[in-house]
């Protein structure tokens, strides 16, 4: 029984050892390896492109007025609309509203800032894919926050 087990052990261990090392020593050739660089390199510049082009940018009305603290100022909005919208999430700004979490230093840098305040009209730009939170209404952090601007409505 011992020799049965024992030696099947050693068989199926020759398989294994076999099958991992098949593709140890393959090397593609100079050609596969530029045009797959290439390929890689083409659509790293598309997805580059694309993402500079295609920003995500809503507009809404100040629900209240500006809460500014230490490093954030917290901009809320009962409602927004579209401007561009590459990535589909405003469905998921509208629908509960949104808070903006914008970094004091790009708050600083809004011309206009004295004219935030309840009922202005605030135009937004955020990062491709930004992040969101769960929460309801959903925030936008400020890293994901590229500008802000007081639009004359």
């Amino acid at each position: 029984m011992k020799k049965i087990i024992l030696s099947s052990m050693l068989i199926s261990s020759v398989f294994v050892i076999s099958g991992c090392s098949s593709g140890v020593n393959t090397t593609a050739s100079a050609g596969q390896t530029t045009k797959r660089t290439g390929e890689i390199s083409s659509s790293t510049s598309a997805v580059r492109e694309s993402n500079q082009k295609s920003r995500p940018i809503f507009e809404g009305r100040l629900t209240m007025d500006p809460i500014i603290e230490k490093d954030t100022v917290i901009l809320s909005f009962e409602s927004v609309d579209i401007v561009c919208d590459p990535d589909a999430i405003h469905d998921v700004l509208d629908s509960n509203g949104v808070v903006l979490n914008v970094d004091k230093k790009l708050y600083d840098k809004t011309k206009n800032k004295d004219k935030v305040r309840y009922g202005a009209i605030i135009e937004f730009t955020l990062t491709p894919t930004p992040a969101l939170t769960f929460s309801i209404p959903p925030q936008v952090p400020g890293d994901s926050i590229e500008s802000i601007k007081v639009l004359d409505k």
